[in-house]
This record gives C-alpha cells, sequence and structure tokens, in this order.
C-alpha cells in the first residue's frame, strides 16, 4: 500500500514544496495532492505529478487540485445552462486529434448543483493519453471562467470506453469517417 512519505518523495522530486498545500493518501490508496495556484509551469508540473505517482505501488485514484482564486460576487445572476457550458467546452481542443472534447464525445455527463457548481463526468480517447492532466485541466479552467460558476468538480472515467462511434455526426463528415 503506498503511504503518504512515498508520495511526498515523488512530489518533492517534481515540485519545489513552497508550492504544495497539502498531501492525502486514503486507506484506499487513493492520492490526493493539492498545489498553490502560482505553481510553475503548471501544466508541465501536473503531467510529470500524475506520471511518476501513477508508478508507486498500490495507488488507486490520483486527483491533483490546484488552490482556487476567491471568486466575487461577479455574475451571480447569471442563468448557467447546460448549453451554456457545452459551449464553452468546445474551446478545449484535444492537441493531438485537433477537435473539440465536446465534438469527440468526451462529455459523459454534466450537471449544475444548486450552489452552481459544475460537475462534469468524462473519459479520454485512451487510458495512457499523455495529455490527459492537460485536458482536465482546461476543461476545468473554461468551467470556472463562465460567470456565475462557483466550482468545478472533474470526474475521469474509462467506462465506458471512448470509441471513434462517439464522435458527433458533423466531425465525423469533417474527419472522413463516414
Amino acid at each position: 500500500m503506498v503511504t503518504k512519505e512515498d508520495v511526498e518523495r515523488v512530489v518533492k522530486d517534481i515540485v519545489d514544496e513552497k508550492f504544495v498545500k497539502s498531501i492525502e493518501v486514503d486507506g484506499k490508496g487513493n492520492v490526493t495532492v493539492t498545489l498553490a495556484k502560482d505553481t510553475p509551469d503548471l501544466d508541465n508540473v501536473l503531467i510529470r505529478l500524475h506520471s511518476e505517482i501513477g508508478k508507486l505501488e498500490g495507488v488507486g485514484l490520483i486527483t491533483i487540485n490546484r488552490e482556487r482564486e476567491e471568486k466575487t460576487s461577479e455574475g451571480e445572476n447569471v442563468e448557467l445552462t447546460k448549453e451554456l457550458i457545452l459551449e464553452k467546452l468546445k474551446e478545449v481542443i484535444d492537441p493531438e486529434i485537433g477537435v473539440d472534447v465536446v465534438n469527440l464525445g468526451l462529455i459523459y455527463d454534466l450537471q449544475i448543483r444548486p450552489d452552481n457548481t459544475v460537475y462534469v463526468k468524462m473519459t479520454m480517447t485512451t487510458p495512457g493519453c499523455p495529455m490527459t492532466m492537460w485536458i482536465l485541466r482546461a476543461v476545468e479552467d473554461k468551467i470556472l471562467e463562465i460567470p456565475g460558476v462557483k466550482d468545478a468538480e472533474i470526474e475521469l472515467t474509462f467506462d465506458p470506453p471512448w470509441s471513434p462511434d462517439m464522435i458527433s455526426p458533423e466531425y465525423k463528415k469533417k474527419l472522413g469517417l463516414y
């Protein structure tokens, strides 16, 4: 079973400890690391942390968070809709395929909670996608840009596994899959 000390050693090799806000390891081996919002080279750090922590024996789910900036009350009267959020998520392009996460069919579920927290359940095209952490962060960032959103909760799943059948009909034509 992975220990907090094991995770701390890996994290210390990748990011300066002054940017590490917390490290938690539960009884099932699930790891949660929270980094400061001003962590330098964050995209690279996220990818490296996910990869290196994943190599530890007994690791379950890996969650890497960033400290949230306190949002002002600006935009609290904006009505959040699934359509608005999906349109914003079309700005997140899978850099390897060149198609946005919505039209790729990576978004499985989207819910707007009563407190204006947006929950997204999504997948990647493959479990070993090297861009996983970058895409998850981009989805979170785009959601948090929407006025009125309190927080974003992103869940990664591979059930059901993604397949090209999940691509929108419009993009299947553009990609020559019809």
